[in-house]
């Protein structure tokens, strides 16, 4: 199309470094919610597996790790 460039353009963006901060603290906060539910979610299929091989297929499937799991049982 006319006038449109392919090209990306890197725009610069000034941000003070409060919001910096505020916003890494955000992420940090975000990635460790993630992580405790990731946790749980891996201890709730621990105790609907019928063995071990069944609870390493589903956590392989689902995504989550048995070690945090294990992990997440301790913090409670």
């Amino acid at each position: 199309m006319p006038g449109i460039s392919s090209r990306s353009t890197a725009i610069a963006h000034e941000l003070p470094e409060v919001e910096l901060a505020e916003f890494a603290e955000i992420r940090s906060a975000e990635r460790a919610e993630v992580a405790r539910r990731s946790a749980v979610a891996a201890r709730i299929v621990a105790g609907h597996s019928t063995d071990a091989a069944d609870c390493r297929n589903l956590l392989a499937m689902l995504g989550l790790d048995a070690e945090a799991g294990k992990l997440a049982g301790l913090q409670t």
